[in-house]
């Protein structure tokens, strides 16, 4: 297991003083990063090895939100591999080591070069040692997109084009990215997230242009970025809290 601890502080809160779950996803991201970095496969090990890790999936479920000038602790750990997949789960921990926060991730393993999928070796594994996963109702990887009949077609969202300052060191849209932008496109972005999932499915690079579609269904509200010709770049789904 890795950890992570922090403050919380005043540019990764939103207006009510918290962290949102554009938020903690950044959190996430950086903890996983800072992970491979200290086992030796890092951001610059790529240039080496030629195979990196791209998130394919994202479950977080929320209790709370972290708060303003909160202590609290990021954790993350592997749980399993198969084939191409590296699943990966996080927690967040309050002041007092309670976790308000838990994720699953999954992963594919890229050659970088060929720009396709690559079995995992026990190379690739054995710098992450497995842990017990976290007791959670795991999602699927993949998100179907809803009815044509729950799309929202009372209210349209402009098309976004993708700037430098979206990208990461891959050049793609930062995973994280796509989660702000979503939120900006849901109907009441004033009620709390209780469980979001994402389904990344193309990487979008600078100058693209990305399209939100926007369905609701029984409160559940997605997010589907398409390209010029319909084809998804990401799906994300919004669970709100019910109490």
């Amino acid at each position: 297991m890795y950890e992570m601890k922090r403050r919380v502080t005043y540019s990764e809160v939103a207006p009510d003083l918290k962290v949102n779950m554009a938020g903690l996803v950044h959190y996430f991201q950086d903890c996983t990063i800072a992970h491979s970095e200290t086992v030796g496969l890092g951001v610059s090990a790529v240039e080496q090895t030629h195979r990196a890790w791209f998130l394919s999936s994202w479950q977080i479920e929320v209790e709370r939100y972290p708060e303003f000038m909160e202590q609290i602790t990021v954790r993350t750990w592997a749980h399993d591999f198969k084939g191409m997949y590296g699943h990966r789960n996080f927690d967040l921990l309050d002041e007092m080591g309670k976790p308000i926060v838990r994720a699953n991730s999954i992963w594919i393993l890229m050659d970088v070069e060929k720009m396709m999928p690559a079995r995992i070796t026990e190379e690739d594994a054995a710098p992450y040692p497995l842990e017990p996963a976290l007791d959670m109702e795991y999602e699927p990887r993949k998100i179907k997109v809803m009815g044509e009949e729950n799309r929202i077609v009372s209210q349209t969202w402009e098309p976004i084009t993708v700037k430098p300052s979206f990208l990461d060191s891959n050049h793609h849209v930062n995973n994280g990215r796509y989660v702000e932008e979503a939120m900006d496109c849901l109907l009441q972005n004033d009620v709390p997230i209780h469980k979001m999932r994402v389904d990344y499915r193309k990487a979008a690079k600078l100058g693209d242009v990305m399209h939100p579609v926007c369905y609701c269904k029984d409160g559940v509200q997605q997010v589907v970025f398409l390209d010029d010709a319909g084809n998804i770049y990401v799906i994300v789904e919004c669970h709100p809290c019910t109490a």
